[in-house]
């Protein structure tokens, strides 16, 4: 590429976000879910945003079906697991080892994500008054 040549950049974000399953743990229980993925060797990461604690499991778009949704904005997220966590903190301890907790805050998706995951809790709330 020569000098003058520039890289167009296109952002598309996703349309759409289709949680196939989702659960609501308490803090102290989703702390134990992360313990057993570090344990297995897994790496965790947690996110944070609108008082909602999350980990996502995305499904891979490795089929032609999937990878045509993803190409039109659609993602696939096979489980989230969240608890409520009104403070942001850098991290939690979970069985004596620290795990990340990112702010997602100014992330537009995840903001989203994490505003309809507490409406799912709220909802579930009122249902048991």
């Amino acid at each position: 590429m020569g000098e003058k040549e520039k890289v167009k950049i296109i952002y598309q974000p996703p349309k759409e976000i289709v949680i196939l399953d989702y659960f609501q743990f308490s803090k102290e229980n989703l702390s134990q879910m992360f313990a057993k993925i570090i344990h297995s060797g897994l790496p965790v990461v947690a996110y944070w945003a609108e008082g909602v604690l999350f980990i996502y499991f995305p499904l891979t778009p490795d089929t032609n079906d999937l990878m045509e949704k993803y190409l039109e904005g659609r993602i696939y997220w096979s489980s989230v697991n969240f608890a409520l966590m009104p403070k942001y903190a850098p991290s939690i301890k979970v069985s004596g080892l620290e795990v990340p907790v990112v702010n997602v805050s100014e992330h537009p998706v995840m903001r989203e994500t994490a505003r309809w995951l507490r409406e799912q809790a709220e909802k579930r709330k009122n249902a048991k008054n």
